[in-house]
């Protein structure tokens, strides 16, 4: 199997797909690479963001991230980035009112 073509695939399921695994749900994505591909875990410069690394490649959601440098995670960092959660920080739009065209979001917390 592919990992791109599993990213790119995943990716195009849903159009809120990306936006779960960039805002938050970075982590659990790796999680699901891991299942799939021999993946380890590796945290950007701001140490906001986790990708996988897969055959010396970089990769989260959005396919290969080439113009970061990415670093093994600390303990600290680990367990912090464990409790990273799309669900417990953003909303979603589900549409605009019909009556007056503003956005209609859910907050999942």
């Amino acid at each position: 199997m592919d990992i791109l073509k599993f990213i790119n695939d995943l990716r195009e399921t849903d159009k809120y797909i990306e936006t779960i695994f960039t805002r938050g749900g970075c982590y659990q994505f790796h999680l699901l690479l891991k299942k799939y591909f021999n993946c380890t875990l590796h945290i950007n410069s701001s140490r906001d963001h986790v990708v996988s690394c897969y055959e010396g490649k970089y990769y989260d959601i959005t396919g290969v991230r080439e113009q970061e440098f990415f670093y093994e995670l600390t303990d600290d960092e680990l367990q912090s980035a464990k409790r990273w959660s799309f669900g417990d920080n953003m909303l979603i739009q589900l549409g605009e009112c019909e009556f007056c065209e503003e956005p209609a979001l859910v907050a999942y917390h």
